[in-house]
């Protein structure tokens, strides 16, 4: 949701009223162990084209959703890339009946370790060039707010 009413004052400078929740939407990565970095990205139920940055070179070790607020409404929560919408989590994994308040959801999608995709092996899925690993919702929700984390070196 963007702001419903703006404009630019004489400096230059826009001025808005009413939430912006897109420029909330940008991950913060700090380092972690040794190369292990973390990006985190707080969303919620209004967090609609919520992405964090996935740099060239980079492999991504696991991807985990902490429900904060119990989400009410919709289908279900997912996190993926271009190739794959729900890679990571899975709609099934992140179906509204498993998004309850206080819930740790973690990657179990093709590209988990583990996973089906050909590239889920020991080491987690390379991105061999700059990407984006996207939420996506199902369905119209109207409650719940949660953490995504990605770990990746």
């Amino acid at each position: 949701m963007t702001r419903k009413s703006t404009w630019t004052n004489a400096d230059g400078l826009v001025v808005g009223f009413g939430p912006n929740f897109a420029e909330r939407n940008e991950a913060g990565v700090h380092d972690t162990d040794g190369q292990v970095k973390e990006a985190r990205l707080a969303i919620t139920w209004e967090s609609s084209g919520a992405n964090v940055a996935i740099p060239a070179g980079s492999v991504v070790l696991d991807v985990i959703m902490k429900v904060g607020t119990a989400w009410v409404g919709g289908t279900s929560v997912s996190v993926g890339d271009g190739s794959d919408g729900d890679g990571w989590i899975s709609t099934t994994q992140g179906a509204t009946a498993s998004l309850t308040a206080g819930a740790t959801i973690r990657a179990g999608g093709a590209y988990a370790v583990g996973g089906t995709d050909a590239t889920a092996k020991a080491l987690g899925k390379v991105y061999a060039t700059a990407d984006t690993l996207d939420v996506a919702f199902a369905g119209t929700y109207t409650a719940g707010d949660a953490d995504i984390i990605v770990r990746y070196i």
